[in-house]
Formats: C-alpha cells, sequence, structure tokens
C-alpha cells in the first residue's frame, strides 16, 4: 500500500462488513473468512486501474485454504461488490470443503 489513508480505508470497509483484519507483510489486510476459521480472508487495493484513487480502484480478494495450503478463489472487485463477494467466498468455501470431503473419501 503506497498511502496509509487508501490503507485506512480498506480497514473500514473491512469494518463495516464486521471484519476484523490485521495488516499482513504483503502489504495486504488478513481475517479470517466469517464463518469458518481454516480459511484465510486476504485483501487490498489492486493496481489493476492505473490512476484511479482507492475510493474508485479494486480490490483484490483472495480465500486460502489454510490446511491444504492452497488458494481456493480471488477476485478483483469495485469496493460496492465487496459484501457479495464474501457471501460468494463462503459458499465457494463450502463447495471446496465437499469436493476436499469426497476426494479423500474415494
Amino acid at each position: 500500500m503506497t498511502n496509509l489513508n487508501d490503507f485506512q480505508k480498506l480497514i473500514a470497509i473491512a469494518n463495516e462488513h464486521g471484519i476484523t483484519c490485521h495488516a499482513a507483510p504483503e502489504e495486504c489486510l488478513v481475517a479470517s473468512l466469517p464463518g469458518d476459521d481454516d480459511f484465510l480472508l486476504a485483501f487490498t487495493w489492486s493496481s489493476a486501474v492505473q490512476g484511479e484513487t482507492a475510493e474508485h480502484g479494486l480490490i483484490a480478494i483472495s480465500v486460502q485454504d489454510i490446511t491444504k495450503e492452497i488458494t481456493v478463489a480471488a477476485w478483483q472487485i469495485p469496493t460496492y461488490l465487496f459484501s457479495n463477494v464474501l457471501r460468494q467466498a463462503q459458499m465457494l468455501v463450502t463447495a471446496h470443503k465437499d469436493f476436499m470431503l469426497d476426494k479423500n473419501n474415494t
């Protein structure tokens, strides 16, 4: 993150959605996915839109399975879609866990 003010805006967005996050060395915020502590939610401002301020830029979000050490999903979205992506992430995590369970049972 190039700007502390932009970083604080990202923290405010997370807090609005009930996410308690922590800064990571990779200049992103990390938190447990709401509803599932075995999955990590990481997000930062995306540099995909050059010249855009944080208010108009994109948020890069990823969901990782902590136990399997793999990325389950990743997005680049405008801020107004943040809550929708959280719901999608929870649905994808459920599907991922079902897939892994089926894979382990075969």
